[in-house]
């Protein structure tokens, strides 16, 4: 998993507005009490520690563990499914199945096996064989844990009759959507992504098959081991929306099996306005709101 840093900055009119009121002494120190809005950049990567201790990658219905829809709601997001309960995959895994299919991870990176019969899910680089016959040979951006519709209660394993994952942003003014990252799709179109804005019209993406190749809001990340393209078994993309506008829910429906890899969003939060002698690093950048890893290639 790489790791790129991003500082949150203030909007140029806040930062101007900022600015403007420390005029004098006296409104300098009535801001104190003041707060101001600023733009932060988050990337749920689902290996986030979100107040449970150990991120579960499965929910033991004997125990009445935590379910995964509330847990981000720190970073101003929930989350559900249309189908059954959303899980977390380790996708760092080595491509073995049920002792079925016997995979390799390069170089032993990964000892521990694939779950739920699903080598198609391990990121990194590995080989296997899948039931077709076919050997797989994937090289991509090791994932770590993704979010999943579960199949059943066992080892966690993504349904193969898919289902509809929604992204509900719980911020009053909702949140400027970046980019999602998918694993395990044949191609590009599979997935449809709907996105609802907060006076609740609605925006509906589906892409060509051809995307990979012909659409610039769809970066292929994915190759096989003589570094050519990988489109099927193990494919990871990452979708680019970039929207300016505020987004209050994101549905993705997906016809069959495959997993959610990231989600990159901005929020606008309140901050208290910082001390005279801070605002000035504070606008130039010197301190950062968050630094962020994202799970992508450079």
């Amino acid at each position: 998993m790489l790791n790129l840093k991003k500082l949150s900055i203030m909007s140029v009119g806040t930062s101007i507005a900022v600015l403007g009121s420390f005029g004098n002494s006296a409104q300098a120190a009535n801001m104190k009490n003041e707060y101001i809005e600023v733009q932060k950049d988050v990337v749920v990567d689902f290996d986030e520690n979100v107040g449970v201790g150990k991120n579960p990658l499965k929910r033991n219905p004997n125990k009445r563990g935590p379910k995964l829809d509330n847990l981000w709601a720190d970073y101003g997001l929930q989350m559900k499914s249309s189908v059954k309960e959303l899980w977390l995959y380790d996708s760092n895994c080595r491509p073995q199945a049920d002792g079925k299919r016997k995979g390799v991870s390069a170089e032993n990176k990964f000892t521990n096996i694939c779950t739920g019969d699903d080598p198609d899910l391990a990121t990194g680089k590995g080989k296997y064989r899948a039931t077709n016959g076919e050997l797989i040979k994937y090289d991509s951006p090791e994932q770590s844990k993704v979010l999943i519709i579960q199949e059943n209660n066992k080892a966690p394993d993504d349904l193969g009759k898919g289902g509809v994952i929604t992204f509900e942003f719980t911020d009053d003014k909702g949140v400027d959507f970046s980019n999602i990252g998918l694993l395990d799709f044949d191609e590009p179109g599979i997935p449809t992504f709907n996105f609802t804005f907060l006076d609740n019209t609605t925006q509906e993406f589906k892409f060509a098959e051809d995307a990979d190749e012909n659409d610039p809001m769809v970066n292929l990340l994915s190759k096989d081991w003589n570094g050519n393209a990988l489109k099927g078994d193990n494919s990871l993309r990452e979708y680019n929306f970039d929207f300016s506008q505020n987004i209050k829910q994101l549905d993705i429906t997906l016809p069959g099996s495959g997993a959610v890899t990231y989600l990159d969003y901005e929020r606008t939060i309140k901050r208290k306005v910082p001390e005279p002698t801070s605002i000035v690093s504070l606008l130039f950048g010197t301190v950062a709101v968050a630094s962020i890893k994202r799970k992508r290639s450079a």
